[in-house]
């Protein structure tokens, strides 16, 4: 009786494992599938970016010659701090351009502060800078392309002066620490 019992085990258990194995392949196929759809889809939602839309603002786009990552050392730092500046943002912060000429930003106003929350910058172009600021801020970051010892550069400047120099970035982060020393507020 006992070799009986086992035998039945063993064949109950073939009978189970092929069963197993059968769904398994079944189930497997579809996720698979599924798998394959999600990757897809997911790759597609991450190249087209959803821009948020606000009264008032068009998306901006910034002019090549700003574009890349930019390096800089703040005055008595050690480290590197990146700047990165694409085609419609300036670290991560999207840029717009006002469109309607009759609205007033107003940053005590609590409904525009529900609105362009953490909205994105407001970007002006020149002919050889941009400035950018929030959108109820009243500061402006100044970013001007120039050279510094033969190097390629990023001027920075921000507050009410834009004339001074607050910082400087360059495309290259060895000649970013190279500079780290050199006091830049007394470039103008």
């Amino acid at each position: 009786m006992k070799k009986y019992f086992y035998f039945g085990l063993v064949f109950m258990g073939m009978l189970i494992l092929s069963g197993c194995q059968k769904q398994t392949e079944e189930i497997s196929q579809p996720s698979q599938h599924v798998a394959t759809k999600y990757v897809t889809q997911k790759a597609k939602s991450t190249n087209q970016k959803n821009y948020r839309k606000f009264p008032g603002f068009k998306l901006a786009i910034v002019p090549e010659e700003f574009r890349g990552t930019w390096y800089q050392v703040a005055p008595g730092e050690k480290h590197l701090q990146k700047l990165v500046i694409d085609k419609h943002s300036v670290n991560g912060m999207t840029t717009y351009r006002k469109v309607d000429p009759n609205l007033v930003l107003n940053h005590n106003s609590a409904k525009q502060n529900r609105i362009y929350e953490n909205a994105g910058f407001i970007l002006t172009v020149g002919s050889d800078w941009i400035k950018v600021r929030g959108f109820l801020d009243s500061v402006n970051l100044v970013y001007k392309l120039g050279t510094f010892k033969g190097q390629t550069c990023l001027y920075m400047s921000y507050g009410t002066d834009t004339k001074t120099v607050n910082g400087i970035a360059f495309k290259d982060s060895k000649i970013a620490l190279k500079y780290r020393k050199v006091d830049f507020s007394s470039l103008k």
